[in-house]
């Protein structure tokens, strides 16, 4: 029985698993109409409400999110932040309410959560004036229609970084911020759950970092998302979008270890600033900057493998 069971522990600590991903040719799912919709840069895809996609303005636009019908584009709700600013929005994650996983409730991939919050980061450095390094959180709406959304919770926080244009969050609601640099090689950082509803402004662990193994000709990334399950990664440059297998939970890790896969059927839009993955992972979404932009998407076939070694 001893010895069984130190085999059975052995192979357990020697699985692990494999991502194989494969990308399908760009489809077009809208082109957004209506005019208040000028310079969207964050993207996120519901996972309440069917077909529906949420976006904003760059900096100086009103503090606003609208929600897109992906089958026509037409805005079907215009939510006001309250008491909130954009100085410089500069991307959206969705995922589970940090007020939840905090207060009791379990958040992971494996539990479904009981609603879904946006989390609105404020972090591009306004044309070189600085960045407000700021997050808003709101919960998103049971129903949807024009009204006046209260915060949840937000935060501040100060790094070495100059300017950002990525927020992510993991099915366990830690969330992930990586910098834009001239050249591709940017760092990602963890911001501390302990810095929600603070007086204080929030450092970032910078020894806790690492560097993104990828070299372009321009200011990169901008945008990124984790998946549902937590295990797959994207990030989009001006170039090519980068797809990371994080099977372990550690964004971080993955970052300063892989040389990130490219998506090969990438048809390039310029300035591309949005991306989000599909609630069933079958694929993932893009919005470039500018007026009336359209919305497209790209089929993904994961395969998880279990590997003995």
């Amino acid at each position: 029985m001893d010895i069984l069971f130190h085999l059975s522990f052995l192979l357990s600590v020697l699985t692990h698993f494999v991502i194989g991903v494969h990308f399908g040719h760009r489809e077009t799912k809208c082109h957004i109409d209506g005019s208040a919709i000028v310079e969207a840069s964050g993207l996120a895809i519901s996972r309440v409400h069917l077909n529906v996609a949420y976006t904003h303005n760059d900096k100086g636009g009103s503090a606003e999110i609208f929600a897109v019908d992906l089958s026509n584009g037409k805005t079907v709700a215009t939510l006001n932040i309250k008491s909130a600013i954009n100085w410089d929005w500069e991307d959206l994650a969705y995922g589970p309410c940090i007020d939840d996983c905090t207060s009791g409730h379990v958040c992971s991939a494996a539990l479904e959560p009981s609603r879904f919050c946006l989390y609105i980061a404020d972090i591009g450095d306004h044309g070189g004036d600085g960045a407000a390094n700021h997050i808003y959180v709101i919960r998103e709406p049971a129903t949807l229609g024009n009204k006046d959304v209260d915060l949840v919770g937000q935060l501040k926080f100060t790094w070495t970084e100059q300017d950002a244009e990525t927020l992510m969050i993991s099915p366990d609601a830690r969330l992930f911020i990586v910098s834009k640099v001239n050249g591709g090689h940017a760092k990602i950082a963890q911001i501390p759950s302990s810095a929600w509803n603070s007086n204080n402004v929030a450092r970032l662990d910078m020894s806790h970092t690492a560097t993104l193994r990828i070299s372009t000709s321009s200011n990169d990334p901008q945008g990124g998302d984790i998946s549902p399950d937590g295990m797959s990664m994207l990030l989009v440059g001006e170039h090519d979008i980068y797809f990371y297998s994080v099977t372990d939970g550690d964004y971080i890790k993955a970052i300063r270890d892989q040389v990130p896969k490219k998506v090969d059927t990438y048809n390039r839009v310029p300035s591309t600033e949005g991306i989000a993955w599909a609630p069933n992972q079958r694929s993932f979404y893009i919005i470039p900057d500018g007026n009336h932009p359209s919305i497209y998407s790209y089929p993904v076939d994961l395969t998880v493998d279990e590997v003995f070694g």
